[in-house]
């Protein structure tokens, strides 16, 4: 081939991107009822920092102790009882690296009279009695995530015009592109004391209501370490997203769920869009193979693929709703951390919602 003249014309666009971030939050307190840190929080403008939460009494310690009216043992006596609680000693190491300043926690025991017979008979019928399990007057939660987003894609392309020197004239367009996303995160959590800790099935709501959760408990191994936790379920128009992977028609543990091993529902879920589209849909092989995990007004279990349940796409975006569910007792049920939506086959929508658990 002879080219005796040509236009040629070629275009490129690259695009990078690299994101990492990185949370924390640590939040303490003394007593035997957790404050409303979420409550306090609400409205305010957090910047990005690492955060630590104190409940009033943990922030003055020296005031739970006051022994000013009472008679106590010898100081050389309490000084060793401190460093041999080891609880105690747990708190004073941690309270002096969030205050800068030196903390003692004094265990002080009151000179008590001797009771009576008659009173200790009262005493000894009422310890016979069922009783709630101890509470240890003191809580401590502490969560970090940290993720890292590596996404870079390149597009090319050429078009023009060459004429040959035999009188051919050849005219092309060319497109060429190419990309990779690499994304990785990892979770900590922590909880002592009082604390309880929570985990976050995803859950998929029907009939355009939102999930609710039951103050009934059932047995269930949450955390997949072989032993069952007591959680509440979902209301009777919502479901657990789940993954057979054994194919028995039944939920085993929480290793079938998405989201109770990371703490991430929509981020289990995304592991599984094949072509990277941002939706789980017909072209993931894994949207076939879901159930919808869901119990009638007796607790019986049923379980029901997606796509028999007219459902057509699950969008993998989330946005914060944070909503705690709660007894009328105040008792933390568990926790709504985000939302998103669901296409169904006849072109309505639903909602996908992940919550935390209390277990």
């Amino acid at each position: 081939m002879l080219v005796q003249s040509s236009n040629i014309l070629m275009t490129s666009q690259h695009l990078a991107v690299k994101e990492q971030t990185k949370s924390e939050s640590l939040r303490l307190w003394i007593g035997d009822r957790r404050p409303d840190f979420e409550g306090a929080e609400a409205g305010r403008p957090q910047p990005a920092r690492d955060r630590v939460d104190l409940s009033p009494q943990s922030r003055n310690p020296a005031q739970l102790h006051d022994n000013s009216n009472q008679p106590v043992r010898s100081r050389r006596k309490e000084d060793a009882e401190e460093q041999s609680d080891p609880m105690s000693r747990f708190v004073s190491i941690l309270m002096e690296l969030l205050t800068g300043k030196k903390i003692k926690l004094k265990s002080v025991e009151p000179q008590g009279e001797p009771v009576d017979p008659q009173k200790a008979a009262e005493l000894s019928a009422a310890a016979q009695q069922p009783q709630q399990p101890a509470r240890a007057g003191f809580g401590l939660e502490y969560d970090s995530r940290e993720t890292y987003l590596e996404a870079e894609s390149l597009s090319f392309s050429a078009k023009g015009v060459v004429r040959t020197a035999d009188g051919k004239q050849i005219d092309f367009t060319l497109d060429l592109s190419l990309q990779r996303v690499f994304y990785s995160e990892q979770s900590t959590s922590l909880r002592l004391g009082d604390a309880v800790l929570q985990q976050d099935p995803l859950v998929i709501n029907f009939n355009g209501s939102a999930a609710q959760l039951t103050s009934t408990k059932f047995s269930f191994d949450l955390d997949t370490d072989g032993s069952d936790e007591q959680i509440s379920f979902v209301g009777p128009n919502s479901g657990f997203i789940a993954l057979d992977k054994n194919g028995d028609g039944r939920v085993n543990n929480g290793s079938e769920l998405f989201g109770t091993a990371s703490g991430n529902g929509f981020n289990d879920l995304a592991a599984y869009d094949h072509d990277r589209n941002g939706w789980i849909d017909d072209n993931d092989p894994v949207f076939s193979q879901l159930k919808v995990w869901m119990k009638d007004a007796e607790g019986k279990d049923s379980l029901t693929g997606l796509k028999i349940m007219g459902v057509g796409a699950l969008y993998l975006g989330d946005i914060n709703t944070q909503f705690d569910f709660k007894t009328a007792g105040n008792e933390s049920l568990g926790t709504l951390r985000a939302s998103s939506v669901y296409l169904n086959e006849n072109g309505s929508v639903g909602t996908l919602q992940d919550i935390d658990l209390t277990v």
